[in-house]
């Protein structure tokens, strides 16, 4: 019994002291990433060393290589878990028990909030040529399932009558066109508060800009 207990005992340190190393390298990971992402959306891919990148986050070059093989395997998983939280927040919202207006007009939300972090959608506009061949094709993969998602629910409120009879991927590129450049123009210390530029996209996209409704 004792034996038993003991052996129990030691796997639950086991599991939480793994557990707890485990969150601490995912949040140097992250600072790393943080880190990174500014300094290539301020000098560029090419004009950027991990060294500057170190320097900048006061790190040493070696703990960069510890988590990342290169500069530009570094680059890529800043894109790739950009995409990644985008899609699991677009996805979490088509779960929910909200209707498809009430689930496009939060998406529409979710997106323009990603949309003006600068230093991120800098590097997914102007950067991505920089990726090796296997890694631009992963990222247009999960671009493509992005619109896909974002595709479905315009289909839905045209299948079920609720929006005019408009070509739904149409409405999704038109929609990602309007936002995708806000981080050039943005200010988020200006009159307008990020919240309000999503909930004003958000009607723009949802009701157009005339009072009548046609």
């Amino acid at each position: 019994m004792h034996i038993a207990a003991d052996c129990g005992l030691l796997f639950l340190i086991y599991y939480f002291f793994t557990q707890g190393f485990n969150l601490e390298k995912e949040l140097r990971r992250d600072r790393i990433r943080e880190i990174a992402a500014k300094v290539f959306a301020k000098n560029g891919f090419e004009r950027t060393t991990i060294r500057g990148i170190a320097q900048e986050g006061q790190i040493s070059a070696a703990s960069i290589y510890y988590y990342f093989d290169s500069k530009e395997d570094l680059l890529y998983q800043i894109l790739e878990d950009t995409m990644t939280t985008g899609l699991k927040l677009i996805r979490g919202i088509e779960k929910s028990d909200s209707n498809l207006k009430e689930q496009l007009i939060e998406i529409l939300h979710v997106h323009t909030l990603n949309a003006i972090n600068f230093d991120k959608m800098k590097l997914l506009v102007h950067e991505q040529n920089c990726l090796e061949p296997i890694h631009k094709e992963a990222l247009k993969t999960k671009q493509k399932e992005y619109l896909a998602e974002l595709t479905m629910v315009f289909e839905a409120l045209k299948n079920s009558g609720q929006m005019h009879d408009f070509n739904p991927k149409v409405c999704a590129f038109a929609f990602f066109g309007m936002v995708s450049w806000a981080y050039r123009w943005f200010n988020p210390s200006g009159d307008l508060s990020t919240q309000e530029l999503a909930q004003t996209f958000a009607r723009i996209f949802t009701q157009g800009i005339f009072l009548d409704s046609e």
